[in-house]
């Protein structure tokens, strides 16, 4: 049941970081830039803002879903504690490093870039704050905390080795894993209650993922959905290549809905919206994506590197481009190109130093 590896699975993580990625660099063509602390470019260009809520609500959803199936299938060759030392190593230790390095790194170089001349003592302090709110690296610690929390409930659900059958039950079902939606919706109401009370200090909008407790409480229960579902092994990507089409038609009405709306929706329904796409990725996933090839390999083990050293390069490659006037779809292509192409350069630069490759999250061969 778990010992074929899910290439699917490999190359909806591969895809979900490099949107991340892309995202990071639309971000610095938007108004909100500066305010983030990431280089703007000379003309902010907020209309790709509707670009970017196509996808918004789900990309970092995806990933917390991603990592609980990944830890689901990693259990199966190891033990409670080699399972946790092993994501530490893995997680832990990239972020460490990674936020006492290129995160500072990156905020240094955009500080230079808004505020101008930056002192010894200002660096200092961004050096300290990147430790404690971890930058582009934050969804690491909250990860490392589901595990923490959720390997035992693991090893409980690997001696049902057929699963739960009332949940086989609910995935033979059409759209029978909507009810999975619940506890989604619910914490989406929450935020509908809370959203914008300070004294609370929940969250403000749904897509706001880092540092909030509603990004903390969401991902965890991506998370541990991602868990369930898998431990229930075949079924759960039978049900995924059979509800495709249930899920599109619910998710692409409340998108449009959405935009007809102007944005302007609940964050209960924002959150159905994000489960129905979800698991329409998750379908398509399974349906297209679930063979190997030397391509993903390759991208499977240089995006995570790629990621961790992105933000530092985008800084400083916008740093040149910023002032330049180009053409939006000419500029950001451009940009983007370069942004891939030095982080991979980066990537080949370390991947073969033994001692380099823990700290940007590649474990060393055996």
């Amino acid at each position: 049941m778990f010992d074929e590896r899910r290439h699917d699975i490999d190359a909806l993580r591969s895809i979900a970081l490099f949107l991340l990625i892309f995202y990071h660099l639309a971000v610095s063509f938007t108004s909100v830039a500066k305010w983030i602390l990431f280089v703007p470019n000379n003309k902010p260009i907020d209309n790709i803002w509707s670009l970017l809520s196509i996808f918004n609500i789900w990309r970092i959803p995806l990933l917390f879903v991603i990592a609980g199936i990944a830890l689901r299938f990693s259990f199966q060759n190891r033990g409670i504690g080699d399972l946790f030392k092993e994501r530490l190593k893995r997680l832990g230790i990239p972020y460490l490093f990674g936020s006492i390095t290129f995160v500072p790194l990156y905020l240094i170089i955009s500080v230079q870039f808004i505020y101008g001349d930056i002192n010894m003592e200002d660096s200092v302090g961004i050096v300290i704050t990147s430790f404690f709110t971890g930058g582009h690296l934050w969804f690491l610690i909250n990860i490392l905390i589901y595990c923490l929390l959720l390997i035992p409930i693991i090893n409980f659900l690997s001696n049902k080795k057929e699963g739960f059958k009332f949940l086989d039950s609910i995935l033979n079902f059409r759209g029978g894993v909507l009810i999975f939606s619940i506890p989604i919706v619910l914490e989406g109401h929450l935020l509908d209650l809370t959203a914008f009370n300070q004294e609370i200090g929940y969250g403000n909008g749904y897509a706001e993922y880092y540092g909030t407790n509603h990004g903390l409480l969401l991902g965890f229960l991506w998370f541990f959905i991602g868990i369930v579902l898998t431990s229930q092994g075949d079924k759960f990507w039978e049900y995924n290549l059979k509800n495709i089409s249930t899920h599109t038609a619910i998710g692409i009405p409340l998108l449009v809905n959405r935009f007809v709306n102007e944005f302007e929706v609940v964050n209960k329904l924002i959150a159905f919206e994000s489960f129905n796409f979800i698991f329409l990725i998750l379908g398509i996933g399974a349906k297209y994506l679930n063979k190997d090839s030397s391509q993903l390999q390759y991208y499977k083990q240089a995006i995570f590197p790629v990621y961790i050293v992105h933000m530092p390069v985008q800084m400083g490659v916008m740093y040149i481009f910023s002032d330049i006037n180009l053409p939006f779809l000419i500029k950001f292509s451009l940009v983007l190109f370069l942004l891939c192409f030095l982080s991979l350069t980066i990537y080949h630069g370390v991947k073969n130093i033994k001692f380099l490759r823990p700290l940007f999250g590649l474990p060393n061969k055996k």
